[in-house]
């Protein structure tokens, strides 16, 4: 993904660094290397954001991944 690419789809989402780094599990700060093409952003958090862009897959069902899990140990 490039960044082009990167920052179309966050504004797509409305999404900021913070989001992104939220969603992709990373820090604000590497959310900004990709956006400037210092560092490439990894596959699995590019086809997430294309996920979410295309609406194949929901913010809602993202954040209930990431979410603590009760009862799980």
């Amino acid at each position: 993904m490039t960044p082009t690419t990167l920052k179309a789809i966050m504004l797509d989402l409305e999404f900021n660094t913070n989001d992104v780094a939220v969603i992709c599990g990373v820090t604000r700060r590497t959310t900004q290397l990709w956006t400037s093409g210092r560092s490439p952003v990894p596959q699995s958090c590019a086809l997430v954001l294309m996920g979410l862009a295309d609406q194949i897959i929901t913010l809602d069902w993202i954040l209930d991944q990431i979410a603590p899990r009760s009862g799980m140990n």
